[in-house]
């Protein structure tokens, strides 16, 4: 009975060595892990390459008995490869607005462009312009302080809206649900603000 158990006992160590191990391993190269997440197309071509050498310590193990160290490296490597993805790149708001120069972010609500679509934005207040970004944060509109005559929010059937007027177009920007109103009004005094020393007689 003992000569039954001890070769189990063996393999049961050997097992748990074998992942104590790996799960090391893992642990000193995770920060280098995520640094290539971030490069998606090399991260692809290292999931290709764990998946491939994975398998062939899968068939290592099986040949060898099913050999505890090989077993759990393989076991290991291919879920990396098959759950890790391309980390997608994060996008700061805050990043952002310095990149822009923009000393103010607000939120824009549904902003209606010159097609008729409407879009949901965010508006960055910079000290000459007024940009007004996308939830990608890519500029959809950029809006030069001088340019602006008027600034107007007003209901908009069961919405308000909040204008910026121009000389010859305007920008309009939608709010929606029960805070549209109060939204609107911090984003109209929000620019009004930044305005007051430029156009003293803006209404």
């Amino acid at each position: 009975m003992n000569d039954a158990i001890s070769p189990l006992r063996a393999g049961a160590a050997r097992l748990r060595r074998g992942v104590l191990w790996t799960i090391f391993a893992i642990v000193l190269i995770i920060p280098k892990v995520n640094r290539l997440r971030r490069r998606s197309r090399t991260w692809n071509m290292v999931r290709a390459l764990m998946a491939v050498v994975g398998t062939g310590m899968l068939v290592l193990a099986v040949a060898c008995g099913y050999a505890a160290a090989p077993l759990a490296a393989g076991v290991l490597m291919l879920l990396f490869a098959s759950i890790l993805a391309p980390e997608r790149p994060e996008f700061s708001i805050d990043a952002r607005a310095k990149e822009l120069g923009a000393l103010i972010v607000v939120d824009g609500g549904q902003y209606v462009d010159a097609s008729g679509s409407a879009h949901r934005v965010k508006l960055f207040l910079a000290p000459h312009r007024l940009l007004v970004l996308n939830p990608a944060l890519q500029v959809l509109a950029e809006i030069p302080l001088h340019e602006i005559r008027a600034l107007v929010v007003e209901p908009a059937s069961a919405d308000w809206s909040f204008r910026v007027e121009r000389a010859e177009t305007m920008a309009t920007f939608v709010y929606e649900g029960t805070f549209g109103e109060h939204l609107a009004r911090v984003a109209e005094a929000t620019v009004r603000g930044q305005l007051h020393r430029e156009l003293p007689v803006l209404r």
